[in-house]
């Protein structure tokens, strides 16, 4: 039933895409990212405005052209769909999904977003508990996600031309709200800027496409100060991931900074 589905779902996709002129990765913003790591909130932004079609994390896998159709698709079922919108919008935030990405989709504008590993390791493990699934909740677990996202992100990033990619802390995001959006603005000609103002959309609240848990509470950022991340020894990870961890978060870190 699931391989009848998704050769649906992708006859269905190729279709749309072939139909619209407009589908093209030139007109896509997509969040590249890992999971808890303010990626929600940046994604409501971005979505709320009226020329962008989106409303969070798809879960569309990047291997061709028919991506783009399958994408429609989700943004149309979801009522987060508009003909004559110049964007369209998806969070990646499993290697899964952009893995295979094409050499078409470099072409379009990636925000990066990064988050230090202890409070992420911590925040992934709880969400998961919460949430009553077993895949990320225990930390070594999330620990092992996280390094390898990242090692993923590191790869994608080295893929897109600087003018189209732009490096976000989730620090810089929280603590300066409207610079990091300035910053993001002025990177790729957002016109108008992007604005510290959102409606959460309900379909980010459920299915995976957002934050189940804060993003309907919240219509901006608040600034705020964050408190300093803990040793990552605190989480008690085997010695042979924490250096994977930290490894791979200096690895993004830095070409975030020489940007």
């Amino acid at each position: 039933m699931t391989g009848a589905r998704d050769l649906i779902k992708n006859a269905g996709g190729w279709a749309m895409a072939r139909m619209h002129s407009g589908l093209s990765y030139r007109n896509c913003i997509f969040v590249l990212a890992h999971m808890r790591c303010g990626s929600t909130a940046l994604s409501n932004i971005i979505c709320s405005r009226g020329d962008v079609n989106g409303y969070g994390e798809t879960h569309v896998r990047y291997d061709g052209q028919g991506a783009l159709g399958r994408l429609a698709l989700n943004h149309m079922r979801r009522n987060r769909w508009n003909r004559g919108a110049a964007y369209h919008f998806d969070k990646i935030l499993h290697s899964r999904h952009d893995g295979a990405a094409p050499p078409a989709f470099f072409e379009s504008r990636a925000i990066f977003m990064l988050r230090e590993p202890e409070p992420t390791i911590r925040s992934i493990s709880k969400l998961y508990v919460d949430l009553g699934r077993k895949e990320y909740a225990t930390y070594e677990a999330a620990g092992a996600y996280f390094a390898a996202r990242l090692d993923a992100l590191a790869v994608l990033w080295d893929r897109f031309p600087p003018a189209g990619r732009i490096g976000i802390t989730h620090s810089e995001l929280i603590a300066d709200p409207d610079r990091a959006l300035a910053e993001i603005s002025a990177r790729f000609s957002f016109d108008p800027p992007l604005a510290n103002s959102y409606t959460s959309p309900k379909a980010s609240r459920y299915g995976g496409g957002g934050d189940p848990m804060e993003s309907g509470k919240h219509n901006r950022i608040e600034p705020a100060l964050l408190r300093p991340a803990l040793p990552l020894e605190d989480l008690g990870l085997s010695a042979e991931l924490t250096g994977k961890v930290l490894k791979s978060y200096e690895n993004l870190r830095n070409r975030f900074a020489a940007e």
